[in-house]
Formats: structure tokens, sequence, C-alpha cells
């Protein structure tokens, strides 16, 4: 997913862009538990901007307007919806990683590029490297991804509030320190996500457990001084 999304932003994306990224992403790993509901709506926001990303394609729209719909359309329900979007969110999350983690292990042919269908001209356009889902162990790892983080979500929801900002504050952290190893090293070089991937998941299941210890160790202080603010009361309650 680190190479994949690599490949997308940085001909978008500047050099100072990717330390805010790590930035936001120390921000997710950290204090993910002590603004649920802020996190989970941006995350929201942002997956629906893709959503629309990619239905644009369909959409007799101006792209940019059907990217700000999908963005508002999916964050606001998420707004109202708290626990639903936090379930698909963390569910999503899983699949991807688990995804992933078979495609790296099937190696090359674990990934392949999906290509979006364009109606306004027939033609195939906006390609989108990722796992393989025609191969039998990413779907199956995929499936079970969804499985389990649904399961999670329903079962120990403060857990798993903690366990969904990790996974993204760890994945922008990376995205954003590969990226800037990687033009440091030469442009056009291809990202280290492909040079090292297991390497990446390890880091990035290193950052992980990093994140879920702090929160921890956050919520327990919070435990003893009192709660940090109203969102934390309302979490405890939910």
């Amino acid at each position: 997913m680190l190479a994949a999304a690599a490949i997308q932003t940085r001909f978008i994306i500047p050099v100072w862009g990717f330390i805010l990224l790590m930035g936001l992403g120390v921000v997710y790993l950290v204090l993910g538990t002590r603004w649920p509901r802020l996190f989970t709506v941006l995350s929201m926001t942002v997956l629906g901007c893709v959503v629309g990303m990619v239905a644009s394609q369909w959409i007799p729209l101006a792209q940019p307007l059907v990217i700000v719909i999908g963005g508002l359309l999916i964050g606001g329900l998420s707004a109202f919806f708290r626990n639903v979007a936090h379930a698909v969110l963390t569910s999503a999350i899983l699949a991807a990683a688990l995804a992933l983690a078979a495609a790296f292990a099937i190696g090359e042919k674990g990934f392949t590029s999906y290509l979006v269908l364009n109606f306004a001209d027939k033609s195939y356009s906006a390609p989108w490297p990722g796992p393989n889902l025609a191969r039998d162990p990413v779907l199956a790892a995929l499936l079970t991804g969804l499985l389990v983080g649904a399961t999670v979500a329903v079962t120990r929801f403060r857990f798993s509030l903690a366990l969904a900002t990790a996974a993204q504050g760890a994945a922008l952290i990376l995205l954003g320190l590969l990226e800037i190893l990687t033009a440091c090293l030469g442009e056009g070089r291809p990202s280290l996500a492909y040079d090292y991937p297991l390497t990446v998941c390890a880091c990035w299941l290193c950052l992980v457990g990093i994140g879920l210890v702090i929160q921890r160790a956050l919520a327990r202080r919070d435990e003893a001084w009192g709660p940090a603010g109203e969102d934390s009361e309302e979490e405890e309650e939910a």
C-alpha cells in the first residue's frame, strides 16, 4: 500500500508536504483516542474523496466537484453514525493490511494495476496499483481482515479506536519518511518500499505497537487524573 500510494502522491505532494504528512501521522499515532470523533470523521472524509475520485469516471460532472461531494457525503454521514463509520474504517484498515501482507508474501505476482473505465470516451484510465485480488491468498486475507475488523470494532470498541488510529498514523509516518528518503537518493527513483517491502511491513507493525502503548499510557493517566475532554467521556459511555 505504501509503495502504491507513493506512486500516486509523489506527483502532487512536494517534499515539505510529506513532512506535514509525517506530523499528522504522529498526531494520529499518539492522540488517536483523545479525539476519536474528529479522527474518524477526518479519515472517512478522505476515504470519501478517494471514492469520489474513482466514481468521477462514471459521473458526468467535473471531477473536483465529485471528489468534494464524496468527501462531504461520507464524512458527514460518519459524524452522525460514528460507531458504524468506525466499524467500516477498522474493517477497511485491517483488510488492507492483511491483503498487503499476503501480496508481499506471494511476491511480484501479488500486485497488479486496476484500470478504471472512462465512459466519456470508452477508454481505460487512472491505473491504481494494489494487491492482486485475483490471487486466492490475497482475496482470502482481504475478506478475513474485513471480518476481523468488524468483529473487533463491535466487541472491543475502545481498543479498536486505538488500533485504527495507530495503524493510520504509522502508515502516514512511513509514507512520508519513505518519500523523503527516496527524494534524497535521487529524483525519479522508485520508492524504497519496492526494495524493502518486508522491512517496511515490520516497521509499520513496530510503529502500530508503539502507538498502542502510548495511547494506553495516556488512557491510564486520564483515568488517574480525570478525562481529558468531553469526547473521551462520550467514548467511555459508548
